[in-house]
This record gives structure tokens, C-alpha cells and sequence, in this order.
């Protein structure tokens, strides 16, 4: 099943097998094994490939058909995703057990929180997100296929719609996004393969990383990464087949005053892009 589902998303994107492996940190040989079912990709390969296509690793295994990501369908925090790998190694009489509990638990009818507790339990109204460096971004794995170490810090954010919807963040580097992306901002960045025009996204092309606005020329079909800031100019895309999209930023988050990191003027999509 994980070969049936491997060519099927690739063909979805119209690649060919050594046009995805360029997007990957697979070499040819290995990846064409995984879509023969010769052999079977590792829990991290797997991963890789599951983030790359924004598919929950379930689906690329055959376990379920839907392609949502649980981080996508419910937000849970760090003790409740404990308790729910905990109750799935559980035997059918531990279950029932767990089952019968929280039956009897919920029937009391006091386990809803009240308002002010609510307000104290920062545990479920945040969600925790890697947050990388952009400067030092080339040791990604996930963006340029490289083995080097991945160097990023975990980071605290409230869960607002678009902090809800990102994978991950990425700290930026520069001013080149001025005045809608600052130097040192952190923005909110949702996984995936392509982006439409005129959206700003993290893109990788000839080893190098940017935050830009991807641009089209309609009549001439030419391909640009543009700065918001005037005073850089557009990068050209002289080979769109080596311009990969990372992701689609979301918004802008800041650091808190107590060190955890909290979303701020964050826009909405259409705002930003």
C-alpha cells in the first residue's frame, strides 16, 4: 500500500520519479525501491515525505484515507497526546477500562472547565512549533535534501487561526520583506508544494532560501521572487524546475514578554499575500 500511495501522490504533482527526488532527501535508487515495494521507507523518511506532501503518514501506509494531519483536524496539547499513544498500546481490556472511566467521569456532569480555569490552562490554547533560523536554513533538511544537522528552537504560540494552521516558523533574516516582514520576525509558515501568485511563501532555489513573493509574468510566463522592499530587486527563476516552494507564510508571531512565543498581528492570508 505505502508504493501505491508514493506514485499516486507524485503523480498527482506531475513529477517523475528523479524529478521528485529532487525535492527529497532521497537519493533515485533508494526512493524508486520504496514505489517497487522492494523496501520500505523508515519512520523518518516517512515523515519527510508526509511533510513534503502536506498527507498524514497514515494515509501514505494505507491505514485510513484521509489525508488530513491530526495537528490539522484537532490541536491536542503535549499531556494529551501522551494519553492518546498511551490508550492505543493498551490491550482491548485496558481500553474497555479507559473507556468505561471516562463514561463514567463525563456523566458527572463537573468536567468542563470553567471560565477561569480556562483562562490559567495556557496548555490548550497554544500549540508548539519548530522555529528555524532562516539565516542558517541551508542546514534543513526538509528544504534543501542535504543530510546536515537541522538547527531550529521550539517555540510556544497561542492558537489563532493561522498559528493553528502552521507547520512550522522561520525566523527572518534581513529587510528585504520590509514593511510587511521585519528583520527578526518570526513568521507562521504552512507546509506546502506550490503556492499560487502574488503569495508570499519560503522558497529554495540554487541553495539559497527566501521569503518572497512569488510573481508571473503573464505574457512572457517568466518566473520572479520579489522583495516587498523596493530596494531589492526581483530574483529571476531561470530554471523553475530547481525552484522549490517550502511552504506559504501565514503571518507574523513575536516573541513574549515572559520568553514564550506569542502570535501578533497576524493577519489573515489575504492580508498578507
Amino acid at each position: 500500500m505505502i508504493s501505491e500511495r508514493l506514485q499516486l501522490l507524485r503523480k498527482e504533482l506531475g513529477y517523475n520519479k528523479r524529478e521528485l527526488v529532487k525535492h527529497l532527501p532521497l537519493n533515485y535508487s533508494t526512493y524508486a525501491n520504496y514505489e517497487s515495494g522492494i523496501r520500505e521507507p523508515s519512520s523518518e523518511v516517512l515523515q519527510n515525505i508526509a511533510n513534503y506532501y502536506n498527507v498524514s503518514i497514515d494515509f501514505i501506509m494505507g491505514i485510513t484515507d484521509n489525508r488530513k494531519r491530526v495537528d490539522d483536524i484537532l490541536k491536542v496539547t503535549d499531556t494529551e497526546y501522551d494519553n492518546i499513544n498511551r490508550y492505543r498500546n493498551l490491550d482491548d481490556h485496558g481500553k474497555r477500562l479507559v473507556d468505561c472511566i471516562l463514561k463514567m467521569e463525563s456523566g458527572r456532569g463537573h468536567y468542563s472547565p470553567t471560565s477561569s480555569s480556562k483562562k490559567n490552562d495556557k496548555s490548550k490554547s497554544r500549540v508548539t512549533l519548530q522555529v528555524y533560523s532562516q539565516a542558517m536554513s541551508a542546514n534543513l533538511v526538509n528544504y534543501l535534501g542535504d543530510h546536515r544537522e537541522i538547527e531550529y528552537v521550539m517555540g510556544r504560540f497561542i492558537v489563532v487561526p493561522n498559528a493553528a494552521k502552521a507547520d512550522f516558523a522561520v525566523r527572518i533574516d534581513g529587510n528585504s520583506m520590509e514593511p510587511k516582514l521585519k528583520d527578526n520576525d518570526i513568521v507562521l509558515v504552512k507546509s506546502v508544494p506550490r503556492i499560487d501568485p502574488e503569495q508570499i511563501g519560503i522558497f529554495t532555489y540554487e541553495k539559497e532560501v527566501y521569503c518572497r513573493k512569488l510573481k508571473i509574468d503573464r505574457r512572457t510566463s517568466d518566473i520572479y521572487l520579489e522583495a516587498l522592499n523596493g530596494e531589492y530587486a526581483p530574483k529571476p527563476i531561470d530554471q523553475p524546475a530547481n525552484l522549490r516552494t517550502v511552504g506559504l507564510v501565514l503571518g507574523v508571531a513575536k516573541e513574549d514578554e515572559d520568553n514564550t512565543l506569542n502570535t501578533l498581528n497576524t493577519p489573515n492570508t489575504s492580508d498578507v499575500l
